[in-house]
């Protein structure tokens, strides 16, 4: 029996990926703060006949993710598929944001995804067989006023997902970008982005929506995804107006008082 790491995994997309894999008989290690919610979400799913373990840490914490991944090493707990869906957002500009609320993103966003991408790469690698998505974002194409810290994270999943799924061809490990729009989860109302023009004029997702279509993605061994087609109609866009018109078109859509 095949097992799933998830992170992000109490609500949202990173709920419907757990639910997903339990459905495949997979068993499961789940990671979050929440750790009632864990609980109760281990005691749910456990009951389909699976193994369910659950990390109750903050992995804007680097020793966290470090701890988690030599845990499962010493236990003997090989990861085949790799959900690296934690992640927040910030909407505000740029210098008005407090840096340590700052560097709790870029941890989590980046550093995390970072880490885990290349410590469980390895083990797959080696194993000749692993699947990993991180969940980026139609966000990581253009730069993004006021949730500019944010935007930046998600280009930088983009390119590292891209660029490693390409050094591992013929392994036998597959990496995999998701790129979701507008999804409703408690994403936005974490990042004040409820009002915005974002979420206001763009289409809405589920996240059962974003997840299933993620699933299929990883299952195919595609580099990366965009859900929703008027999300990759917004995408191809950038290629055909100038990068500066694109910048003053994501600020459109970000400020706060669109």
């Amino acid at each position: 029996m095949k097992t799933a790491l998830i992170t992000g995994a109490t609500d949202g997309i990173g709920l419907e990926f757990a639910k997903i894999f339990a459905g495949h008989s997979c068993n499961l290690v789940l990671v979050a703060r929440n750790e009632e919610r864990l609980l109760q979400i281990k005691q749910e799913l456990s009951a389909s006949g699976i193994t369910v373990d659950v990390f109750p840490k903050d992995l804007s914490v680097q020793e966290n993710a470090e701890a988690i991944y030599l845990s499962l090493k010493e236990r003997g707990i090989a990861v085949d598929f790799l959900i690296n869906n934690a992640g927040f957002g910030i909407d505000a500009p740029y210098l008005d944001i407090a840096w340590e609320k700052e560097k709790m993103m870029l941890e989590l966003n980046m550093v995390t995804v970072a880490y885990f991408t290349k410590m469980f790469g390895r083990d797959m690698k080696a194993r000749g067989f692993g699947r990993i998505l991180n969940v980026a974002s139609i966000a990581a194409f253009q730069p993004g006023p006021y949730m500019a810290g944010y935007c930046a994270t998600k280009a930088f999943i983009l390119s590292l997902s891209e660029a490693v799924n390409y050094e591992l061809k013929g392994s036998g490990v597959h990496v995999t970008a998701l790129c979701p729009g507008v999804t409703d989860t408690q994403f936005h109302a974490v990042a004040k982005t409820e009002e915005v023009g974002m979420s206001r004029h763009l289409p809405h997702a589920s996240a059962q929506e974003v997840a299933a279509y993620g699933y299929k993605l990883l299952s195919e061994g595609k580099a990366m995804g965009v859900y929703g087609w008027l999300n990759r109609l917004l995408v191809f866009s950038n290629r055909l107006v100038p990068r500066k018109v694109s910048t003053f078109l994501s600020a459109r859509l970000l400020k706060g008082d669109s």
